[in-house]
């Protein structure tokens, strides 16, 4: 038996609200953590809703209309895209800082030719770290429902033509088992890329289309007459608001997703999906129907697309070390309320009901999208790029405790701010540090003087990287100096577990045990010990204490007939400082950082006094970095900083003096 399915359900409208609820609430930072898991609602909606009208087609008529879907879809979701991404590229360019200009472009024309996604992925961007983001990165969800429903429909059709000779129960059985093992398939996919890399695991079409499949895997069996009723479809449907409300607030930006975490969203998506088509009036539905939810569902679609933007852009153009109040990103979603409500009313409705369904639809839906990167693309080459520097030289300076910072971005700054970005040091660029997650692999670089007498290895993270070409400099002005430098993207040399991308960094363990072998078999004269002070802990409970253990066990681990030296770590920005120097070019200052706050003295205090019960030396170059308030970005003609905290090649290079201090002291 076959129920007819309505053209309208309430309860979906109320859901499609709190799906854009949970995301917006989310990223205000206004409560829930998880709740950017409102997209994975929003895809199981819109896997049943599109599928559950394609398999009704192919009941009664054997086959539907590809082309009048498509264009359904093009009228549904292409004009209130363009809108907004037009306008927040506009926006973007006059309010962000000129060095993010070229990644703005990007990822705006990405935005409007549906790909987004595989752009943000590339770009092996983290969405959950919230750093300095993308004020087109919530569109990646817009590109996976528009890639899925460009081969959905596809598949569907072909799958129901393999199955002609069937019966037609055993056609609709057809249909279920490959939905299911796709499904299947795809949350694998999902799962693996998690662990292997995160940014195509969160972004890409693969791992998120499960989600999809599985709404519609609930629409066949709704077609098919397997719904829930009484009392089962009443308890379905508030475990499953129930499980999205949990998993909203038990989720955070330190949750390994979508890997298996995201089963809980989506499975209680299912259920409630599932259990409203009876309608029953103990369950969920009647509460997805107040007013309020009905009237946020209908313009959640421009709602999503308006509120990134308005609480990105505020935020970029105040820099990113001064937090927009919570007040103003309460307005800021106010005012995205009012323009999804103008959007949908004026743009998504009129253009919806407007014209036909067929190909020359989407034909023109293709034509604007890329008359509209032809637009972006044309200005951006006509538009010359805002000044990346003063037109004021500055005089090169010898490093000096409690320096004076350059007031203003010279014009003969070096690094230019637009190579800091993409430069680090010769000995990162000859492979020597291991930048790859997956990776135990120590490399074997052997600096310096190869045939030295005195051996010199610095051990840890990135962190420790940027000190080695100030250890190179200052072995050029030695004799018989032989550097060995072990050094692994995020993985710190302290014995503790840390996590990468959501997950626990188990390759840093393996590294870090096989470093100490070979400092065991090679007994350098001195081990410089660097790293960031800033890692995410796998256990986040009394961190200090974590530390200060696993510090102490590192220490004890190292060679005896070894002088050790802990380095305190380098100041740390709220920012880019390129980025921010590039939309302050006259006040150097205002990306500078108060020193209680790029530095944590309470954790150099703690680091100092662990070592120093060791019995090793622990050295604080933060003089060498601020003043007794303040710590600079810009030393002379030098840039100091090629990002949030590593130094760029060229200032490491002249901290010879302190680093040189640095190896004498150990002990």
């Amino acid at each position: 038996m076959r129920r007819p399915s309505s053209s309208f359900r309430p309860d979906i409208q109320g859901l499609r609200a709190l799906a854009v609820t949970l995301v917006l609430a989310e990223h205000a930072h206004l409560a829930l953590g998880g709740g950017f898991i409102g997209v994975d609602v929003f895809f199981v909606i819109s896997g049943f809703l599109i599928t559950g009208h394609l398999v009704r087609e192919l009941d009664s008529r054997g086959r539907f209309d590809l082309a009048g879907f498509w264009a359904r879809r093009v009228r549904r979701i292409l004009p209130s895209a363009l809108l907004v991404a037009l306008v927040t590229l506009g926006a973007a360019l006059v309010l962000m800082p000129p060095l993010v200009r070229g990644q703005l472009v990007e990822a705006g024309v990405a935005a409007l030719l549906s790909v987004p996604n595989m752009y943000f992925a590339d770009e092996g961007t983290d969405y959950l770290a919230g750093n300095a983001p993308s004020p087109f990165q919530h569109f990646w969800s817009l590109g996976v429902e528009e890639q899925f429903y460009l081969f959905w429909p596809i598949g569907l059709l072909v799958l129901w033509r393999l199955g002609r000779r069937l019966t037609t129960g055993r056609r609709w059985t057809l249909v279920v088992l490959t939905i299911a093992a796709l499904s299947v398939g795809f949350f694998a996919i999902g799962v693996v890329l998690t662990d292997r890399s995160q940014p195509w695991a969160f972004f890409s079409l693969p791992s998120r289309a499960w989600e999809l499949a599985l709404g519609g895997l609930v629409a066949v069996a709704v077609h098919r007459g397997v719904v829930l009723r009484g009392v089962i479809a009443v308890v379905a449907g508030w475990i499953g608001l129930a499980g999205i409300l949990a998993v909203a607030i038990a989720y955070d930006s330190g949750t390994a997703y979508p890997g298996t975490a995201v089963l809980l969203p989506v499975l209680s998506t299912v259920l409630l999906v599932w259990s409203g088509v009876s309608g029953h009036p103990a369950g969920p539905v009647r509460l997805l129907g107040l007013r309020p939810f009905q009237y946020l569902g209908g313009i959640s679609y421009a709602l999503y697309l308006w509120h990134w933007p308005l609480l990105v852009l505020p935020q970029a153009a105040i820099g990113l070390a001064t937090p927009v109040p919570t007040w103003a990103r309460c307005a800021a979603l106010v005012v995205a309320i009012v323009l999804a409500d103008l959007t949908t009313r004026f743009v998504e409705r009129p253009l919806r009901r407007a014209g036909r369904s067929d190909l020359r639809t989407v034909f023109l839906g293709l034509t604007s999208s890329v008359t509209a990167v032809g637009v972006v693309l044309g200005v951006n080459a006509v538009v010359a790029p805002g000044a990346l520097t003063t037109d004021r030289a500055a005089e090169p300076v010898v490093p000096s405790p409690r320096p004076t910072s350059t007031e203003f971005v010279p014009r003969n700054v070096q690094p230019r701010l637009d190579d800091a970005t993409s430069t680090s040091s010769e000995f990162r660029r000859a492979g020597c540090h291991n930048e790859q997650t997956r990776d135990s692999t120590v490399n074997s670089c052997v600096l310096g003087d190869p045939a030295g007498t005195t051996t010199v290895a610095v051990i840890g993270d990135s962190h420790a990287a940027h000190w080695v070409p100030a250890v190179e400099a200052w072995a050029a002005a030695t004799t018989g100096t032989r550097i060995l430098a072990y050094t692994k993207n995020a993985c710190t040399m302290v014995d503790v577990r840390v996590r990468t991308a959501g997950r626990p960094y188990t390759e840093c363990d393996t590294w870090r045990a096989r470093v100490l072998e070979r400092l065991a078999a090679s007994s350098p004269d001195v081990v410089l010990l660097a790293g960031s002070a800033h890692l995410d802990l796998v256990d986040r409970s009394n961190r200090s204490g974590q530390w200060s253990a696993g510090l102490a066990r590192t220490l004890s681990a190292l060679p005896d007939s070894s002088r050790v030296a802990v380095l305190a770590d380098t100041p740390e920005f709220a920012e880019s400082v390129p980025r921010c120097l590039s939309a302050n070019l006259d006040d150097s200052d205002a990306c500078a950082v108060d020193r209680n706050i790029g530095v944590d003295q309470a954790w150099l205090a703690m680091e100092r006094r662990v070592t120093r019960s060791a019995d090793r030396a622990y050295v604080d170059l933060t003089d060498w970095f601020c003043t007794a308030t303040r710590c600079g970005v810009v030393s002379g003609n030098t840039l100091m900083y090629r990002d949030h905290g590593h130094l760029t090649e060229r200032w490491a290079r002249s901290l010879t003096a302190p680093i040189g201090d640095a190896i004498r002291a150990a002990r």
